[in-house]
């Protein structure tokens, strides 16, 4: 709970909730410390609470520190090129098992006190109970899409020698979703802030609860549409604590769609464009510009500071670049993910590494006779795709902070009867004429993949999205790139697939081609004819790529154990990625040209050399429902 100590905090902590542009009884600078009673005495008092809560609140954390970037390796989006990540295994069914009644309890405490709260103006009064209540139903959201239904509490509980007197059961899950929609439809008005100079994106406002809305109300309206699919795979209680009857799918899926339009109603918000030179960098901007960018909605922000350090660019920005530390990016993409972005002339997906077909090798490989394309440049094999994988990845050859950045990882020595690859052994090495040369030719470029007897595996692609561009900001978290918790571009690509699922093809297909033409231009948007759940879930995977949606996608889509099957042979749950390999060939036509070799990504998730594919099991889809809490009345989760 709130107790005397947690409300002395300093007031300092209230600059969690520094903002852009807004009105000053929204902000709180004063460094000194406070009682409770003055606490509730003023706004200022009450922001200084509220950072608190904010504070606490289960947020992806990708951008504090180092270790918690990692947990988007976990999954099919990235692996790690960091050497203590290598042996780290699959996930198991506790992985995100998310449960915080203490925060719940301090957040009911909070608005039970707002209530008599002296010194706030009705309108003051109203936003915080409004602000404290999104909170909470955030809170709740947080929980239910990790443990499906928990006991809903909404009022302060005194503690007592036999607590068993306030435990409760489970609640529905369909009820913790009801829940948490008619909250936000109870208090959106209150939230109705608008700042003169700009829009309210690092606390509560209206679009941040209609943003949330659109996501528990997708959520909900996919796991009501696929009851059949959970109840054939045995993740359905006859309580109801887990499962949602198919019947409410339409209501939550209108919901989706309603809050969307409700939102675009407002004026306020829309898709970043024309903010750089290209489509690709329009794109990277929309994650890295806070000042006049109408796309984001709620952010969590950091100010470069050593109360709020931001060093997800000290872990992650090209080697080549860095003016501290000497380690490799740790984040890099899967060619999984990079093949999941469009060819925007024809929408094919494969890259044409091979002639004939595509193959995967072994990266060990020191000689190969395989018949390669070959390209004229590091950059040639990735002309013509979606923009936002220039956005989204750094590929080799490609300028970052105006410089080109070199990732071969070999040289291809041209034989009678294909290639002798030769590459660095230790990257440590680099600088070593005698180890990364071959007659005068540089083997492995410091940003590039190498391969050891103890070396993960890099994929040969780097992550642009949520690196800073700007010279010097990744020394001592210096960055202040946020970490954006909700955006416009997410609730147009809800609505477009709560459309489809209800039949409304005209707004599937309007929401979606807004986003596709954002992307790639007009060219890129679609017809009917190629409309489809498959496009729709394609969208979701490339717009939101390292946003923390994957993993939640996949489960609501209820397919998360058919595509990371665990299977060896399988193109989805075994992780590959692309190394660039100069050739050389004296006097030949080829000498200078570009080859691609798919690579199997070793020491992927164990101490495997040839990496294990990802397992997701059926246990999984819900988490581990804690039971340490001593209620008699909780139910154990499907599976477990």
């Amino acid at each position: 709970m709130i107790t005397m100590k947690k409300y002395r905090i300093l007031l300092a902590a209230a600059a969690v909730l520094a903002l852009t542009a807004c009105e000053d009884w929204l902000s709180q600078e004063d460094p000194t410390m406070i009682s409770q009673e003055q606490a509730y005495s003023s706004a200022a008092g009450v922001s200084s609470i509220a950072a608190n809560l904010y504070s606490r609140l289960n947020m992806p954390q990708n951008h504090a520190g180092d270790s918690e970037s990692y947990d988007i390796c976990r999954w099919d989006e990235a692996i790690s090129n960091s050497y203590y990540w290598q042996f780290s295994t699959n996930v198991t069914r506790t992985y995100r098992a998310y449960y915080d009644y203490d925060l719940i309890r301090d957040i009911n405490l909070h608005i039970q006190n707002l209530e008599n709260a002296t010194g706030l103006s009705d309108s003051q009064r109203s936003y915080f109970l409004a602000e404290g209540r999104f909170l909470r139903a955030y809170t709740y959201f947080q929980m239910v899409k990790n443990l499906g239904g928990v006991p809903l509490v909404t009022e302060v509980y005194e503690y007592t020698n036999t607590p068993l007197e306030n435990a409760k059961p489970r609640d529905t899950e369909a009820a913790c979703y009801d829940f948490i929609l008619s909250e936000i439809d109870a208090i959106k008005e209150d939230l109705d802030v608008n700042p003169s100079n700009g829009n309210l994106i690092t606390r509560a406002s209206k679009a941040a609860a209609l943003a949330l809305k659109s996501r528990a109300a997708l959520y909900a309206g996919t796991l009501a549409y696929n009851e059949g699919i959970s109840a054939a795979k045995g993740l359905t209680l006859s309580s109801g604590a887990v499962g949602i009857p198919k019947a409410k799918a339409q209501e939550y899926l209108q919901a989706c769609v309603s809050a969307y339009n409700e939102l675009k109603a407002m004026g306020h918000y829309g898709l970043l464009r024309g903010t750089g030179s290209s489509l690709g960098e329009n794109y990277a901007n929309i994650f890295t510009t806070k000042s006049g960018n109408p796309e984001l909605i709620w952010i969590r922000d950091y100010d470069g500071s050593n109360d709020f350090p931001n060093n997800f660019t000290l872990w992650n920005l090209p080697r080549s670049l860095r003016t501290t530390g000497t380690f490799s990016s740790h984040i890099n993409p899967t060619l999984n993910l990079v093949e999941s972005f469009e060819s925007v002339t024809d929408g094919a997906v494969e890259l044409n590494a091979y002639v004939g077909n595509e193959i995967v090798e072994n990266m060990g490989d020191t000689e190969t006779s395989q018949n390669y394309v070959l390209y004229d440049s590091p950059s040639g094999i990735f002309e013509g795709r979606d923009p936002r994988l220039w956005g989204t990845v750094i590929l080799p050859g490609e300028p970052f902070r105006g410089t080109a950045i070199d990732m071969q990882a070999g040289l291809a020595v041209k034989t009678a009867s294909g290639y002798e690859l030769k590459m660095l052994d230790l990257i440590d090495n680099y600088n070593d004429a005698n180890k990364n040369t071959y007659e005068g030719q540089t083997l492995t470029s410091i940003n590039g993949p190498y391969r050891n007897s103890y070396y993960t595996g890099h994929s040969g692609f780097l992550l642009r999205k949520f690196i800073d561009p700007a010279a010097g900001s990744e020394a001592s978290g210096k960055s202040t790139v946020p970490y954006i918790l909700f955006r416009y571009a997410e609730v147009i690509l809800n609505a477009a697939e709560a459309a489809y699922y209800l039949g409304d093809t005209q707004t599937a297909l309007s929401c979606l081609n807004e986003i596709r033409e954002r992307a790639g231009g007009p060219s890129f948007q679609v017809d009917a004819s190629r409309l489809s759940l498959d496009l729709i879930r394609n969208e979701q995977r490339v717009e939101f790529a390292f946003e923390d949606h994957r993993f939640y996608d996949l489960k609501r889509w209820r397919i998360a154990d058919e595509v990371w099957d665990g299977q060896w042979n399988s193109k989805t749950a075994r992780m590959t990625g692309l190394w660039p390999y100069k050739v050389y060939a004296p006097g030949d036509p080829d000498d200078g040209k570009w080859l691609f070799r798919r690579v199997y990504i070793e020491h992927r998730g164990g101490d495997n050399e040839k990496g294990l594919p990802i397992s997701f099991t059926q246990d999984m889809f819900y988490s581990l429902y804690p039971t340490t809490d001593g209620n008699p009345y909780i139910e154990k989760n499907p599976k477990h």
